[in-house]
């Protein structure tokens, strides 16, 4: 792993959890940090999950109780890098996607929910949500991703490899970019759908190991 990679993300998390916690402080509730029930775009990713998956690691599970966009009728299992003040209503681990505390073919099915940009490396974190996985199991990334087009996203691009894309994000997705990362992890791309409510506009991609 880089060390500027490294050092990169850790300031980005610490800024990260202080605006969290000022949020939380300000207006009462977490909207725009975290998939909170008042956000009802998750609502729209739960048949896309329960259909495929009875047992699942979600990666990047946040700091709340529990995920709005996880279905009541899956068993799942969070890593965060974030303890969080808050007592979480399922089982959790504090980790971080490159290094996943878990033997190899242990979950059906592994999710990025908005998380995927926020990986010090972001395929490394695929691989090792390929390796846990058991075979013909799905992985979900939900994530809002930049148009080919789009003046931030090839600003971005044209800097040191490394660098922030925002003050929230470590890096920034072209939907095809989602779809390469997938298949040099191992994983085949199935399908990709437009979740969009209000001012939320996002993507869920699956793919299947």
């Amino acid at each position: 792993m880089k060390d500027f990679r490294l050092k990169n993300w850790l300031e980005l998390q610490t800024k990260e959890l202080r605006a969290y916690r000022e949020a939380y402080e300000t207006n009462g509730n977490y909207l725009g940090f975290f998939s909170i029930k008042e956000r009802r775009d998750v609502l729209d990713l739960h048949p896309y999950i329960s259909s495929r998956c009875v047992n699942c690691l979600d990666v990047g599970s946040g700091i709340l109780p529990r995920p709005a966009y996880m279905p009541d009728n899956v068993k799942f299992f969070g890593l965060d890098p974030f303890f969080g003040e808050h007592k979480r209503e399922y089982n959790f681990a504090q980790a971080i996607g490159e290094y996943i505390p878990f033997q190899s073919d242990t979950f059906d099915c592994v999710a990025f929910m908005s998380t995927l940009d926020h990986q010090i490396e972001p395929l490394v974190s695929l691989r090792e949500a390929h390796r846990v996985m058991v075979e013909n199991g799905f992985i979900f990334v939900w994530n809002s991703f930049y148009r080919e087009n789009s003046r931030a996203y090839r600003k971005w691009k044209s800097r040191p490899l490394g660098t922030p894309i925002d003050k929230h994000h470590q890096y920034g997705f072209t939907i095809n970019d989602a779809k390469e990362l997938l298949e040099a992890a191992g994983f085949t791309y199935k399908e990709c759908h437009n979740i969009a409510r209000r001012q939320f506009h996002t993507n869920l991609i699956i793919g299947q190991k």
